[in-house]
């Protein structure tokens, strides 16, 4: 576990306020600066305690590497992260999952799902051949899976409710297109992928 130690300044609080914020989870004190002093258990404790506030008043923080604006209700918003229109056949695609793009070690894209928890997904796909035809998006380094599509029909595959698993989480980094299918001499082609990551 990684304790994430945050320092806030708080104005002209009511004593309510002041009560709600002293009984929040991690909370250790108040420093010599008038700050509260707080240790939060993980960078999700630390999320939901800043959009507990957001919600709560319009707080002044001095924490940190502070971003306010990302976690008020009112202005999350769900944005286009990544794009793509290249087409590429997979001629004899392969039972296991291969890259995408062949080129520029898979032309890993950079991504960055802080402050998000969802995402929305399009898969352009022709499906040629008769196997069960997928995509995954793997962590670039790692080749560890983030997510996979369900079964891939020609013409716009969309997933609008994907959940961001645990371990991608405020991840900063990248992730790389694969597809594979269950007949390996299958031939689909890839024609463009857009993900939009979800508050």
């Amino acid at each position: 576990m990684v304790i994430t130690r945050r320092l806030y300044k708080f104005y002209n609080l009511s004593i309510q306020e002041y009560n709600w914020i002293r009984s929040q989870p991690g909370f250790i004190g108040i420093d010599e600066s008038f700050s509260f002093v707080f240790d939060h258990a993980d960078d999700i404790a630390e999320s939901d305690f800043k959009t507990a506030l957001a919600n709560m008043r319009g707080f002044k923080l001095d924490g940190i590497n502070t971003n306010i604006a990302k976690f008020i209700d009112e202005i999350k918003t769900d944005q286009l992260f990544f794009t793509t229109e290249v087409t590429v056949t997979k001629t004899n695609v392969g039972t296991a999952y291969v890259d995408i793009f062949t080129d520029f070690g898979g032309r890993p894209f950079f991504i960055d799902t802080t402050g998000f928890t969802g995402m929305a997904v399009q898969i352009l796909w022709t499906k040629i051949g008769t196997g069960t035809q997928t995509l995954r998006i793997v962590e670039d380094s790692t080749n560890i899976q983030i997510i996979e599509s369900g079964s891939l029909v020609t013409g716009s595959n969309d997933f609008s409710n994907v959940v961001i698993p645990q371990g991608a989480l405020n991840f900063k980094g990248k992730w790389r297109l694969q597809c594979k299918s269950t007949v390996a001499s299958d031939d689909p082609s890839f024609a463009g992928f857009r993900l939009y990551l979800r508050r």
